[in-house]
């Protein structure tokens, strides 16, 4: 979808999204939709994940505080109903490509070992940057090409919410450090502090996702989610895929 449509005061069009998609899922899987969109978690999984969301908004909060002032950015406050909005953009994705997709690809190599669900998740990291570059170099207006730093940051997020999705086998984790990051800095408004100039999608990309710091986090996330996979059992589900 466009962002236009999807943009700031459109938070309407991601609800809209996830219902037709809820729907769409209900009538093609059948009753196991819930656990193939990775939507089925316990009342104490899902408490956890309203934990792990807070948590993550917050630690977001206080490090895009010092990357906006290291990056010469000028930000408005988000949208409260933005916000909210947001919580389904990372609900739609987190079902559409980390649930679905990771899970037709489990369908497809029937990973055996964690080493292996591991390099599928290695791989399949490489498609969220990898989107992202295609559509800001060629797809956008600016024809903006990502720097290596805010593509490694790329990387290294989906890996982390891939691990986190094939160590737990549903998506509220993930969900929870997307949506946790999203809603703190991509429903506001940016600037360039020294110019007042607003900024477009793609350099605001480039300003935060670039910083060495937001680089930084991400990769210590990826790692922490690679020790946390390799150190859960094999799911009897890889098995039998």
């Amino acid at each position: 979808m466009p962002w236009p449509l999807i943009g700031p005061h459109h938070w309407w069009a991601f609800v809209l999204v996830t219902a037709v998609t809820l729907v769409a899922l209900r009538l093609v899987l059948g009753p196991q939709w819930a656990s193939d969109a990775g939507l089925k978690l316990s009342p104490a999984q899902a408490f956890w994940v309203i934990v792990t969301f807070v948590v993550v908004a917050a630690a977001s909060t206080m490090l895009l505080h010092h990357v906006y002032e290291s990056a010469g950015l000028a930000v408005t406050a988000p949208v409260l109903e933005d916000q909210a909005g947001f919580l389904f953009q990372a609900l739609n994705e987190e079902v559409l490509f980390r649930a679905l997709l990771i899970g037709l690809f489990i369908q497809l190599v029937r990973p055996a070992s964690l080493i292996s669900s591991a390099l599928l998740s290695l791989g399949l990291a490489l498609v969220f940057p990898a989107a992202h570059f295609l559509m800001y170099r060629f797809t956008n207006p600016m024809h903006l090409t990502l720097s290596l730093p805010a593509l490694a940051t790329l990387f290294c997020a989906g890996l982390a919410m891939n691990n986190l999705y094939l160590a737990f086998r549903h998506i509220g984790f993930s969900w929870a450090l997307h949506a946790g990051w999203n809603v703190v800095w991509l429903p506001a408004a940016f600037y360039d502090a020294a110019s007042h100039a607003p900024l477009a999608e793609p350099q605001i990309f480039e300003r935060v996702l670039g910083s060495a710091v937001v680089a930084a986090s991400a990769g210590a996330m990826a790692a922490l989610s690679c020790v946390l996979l390799l150190r859960r059992p094999v799911s009897p589900a890889f098995r039998q895929a």
